[in-house]
């Protein structure tokens, strides 16, 4: 491979129920972006899937439960995003996002006013487990969504990934893979999209011991070949304005395979096993030499 390239597609505005493989293969037909071709990957915002899916939830029907209210009482989220939240997922814990991010967001802020009214909407982000995956407010977002409403991820997004790789299959005998993205927080301080469900193409490159230029065994080699892809695509879709939720990423070797595996309980194993080694090491380091 030489060259990787992107492409990105503008489907127009989704209110919710359309036909989106309709949508993508009307625009990548029409000679204003690139025709499909085998081996294309499509990156699709998880967003435009779920309105298409019809995840969406009008606010004002959401009853709230008292455990919604304490949380949103303690958080400053919304009690009607909570309720779905503690519906959608398992809730492990919270990030106080105006507490320990006020500063460093107002550096990246378009307008004041604007991290203002952001910080006001949602001060707080709860960390979850959906589908095995560790996320914030289990993926629920009211930004880009229609009026009054919460849209939630994909039921299944893996399954939602196949169904619109079979979809093109079928309509236009093109054999693509699709990948399922989603803005994530980063340690950062910031957010990159990750790939949350795909089709047709193995999410883990392996690789790992294999050699590197000096024939040593490396102990790398396990890319994340769906995120770098989604987080890639995210230059052209964007997280505000840009409509272009559907990107192609073309030339690009890949291998068959599908289904994004859940890290939460490798986390949680992971930060157990840290722990130990780390107090193991600083009492290695304190103790005198015998």
């Amino acid at each position: 491979m030489s060259e990787l390239t992107f492409h990105g597609v503008d489907i127009g505005l989704l209110e919710g129920g359309e036909d989106l493989v309709g949508l993508i293969l009307e625009a990548t037909g029409s000679g204003e972006h690139p025709t499909l071709q085998d081996g294309d990957v499509l990156v699709v915002a998880s967003k435009v899937v779920s309105l298409a899916e019809g995840r969406y939830v009008g606010l004002e029907s959401v009853p709230v439960s008292p455990r919604a209210e304490r949380i949103a009482d303690r958080t400053g989220i919304d009690p009607r995003e909570v309720e779905l939240i503690l519906r959608e997922s398992d809730v492990v814990g919270s990030i106080p996002v105006d507490e320990i991010g006020r500063e460093l967001l107002a550096e990246y802020a378009a307008s004041a006013e604007g991290a203002e009214g952001a910080l006001e909407t949602l001060p707080s982000l709860l960390v979850t487990v959906r589908n095995g995956r560790l996320c914030t407010n289990a993926g629920i977002d009211m930004s880009n969504s229609p009026a009054g409403t919460a849209t939630l991820l994909p039921d299944d997004p893996d399954a939602s990934a196949r169904r619109i790789r079979e979809a093109i299959r079928d309509r236009a005998d093109v054999d693509v893979a699709v990948i399922l993205s989603d803005s994530e927080v980063s340690y950062r301080g910031g957010s990159v999209d990750v790939a949350i469900g795909c089709a047709g193409i193995d999410p883990v490159d392996h690789n790992f011991g294999a050699t590197d230029l000096f024939g040593e065994p490396k102990l790398g080699g396990v890319d994340l070949v769906a995120d770098e892809l989604a987080a890639g695509a995210a230059l052209l879709a964007g997280q505000t304005d840009e409509r272009m939720p559907v990107v192609v990423a073309r030339d690009l070797e890949y291998e068959d395979g599908g289904g994004i595996g859940g890290e939460a309980s490798l986390v949680r194993e992971g930060l157990l096993a840290t722990v130990r080694q780390s107090v193991a090491v600083k009492l290695a380091e304190k103790l005198p030499l015998p």
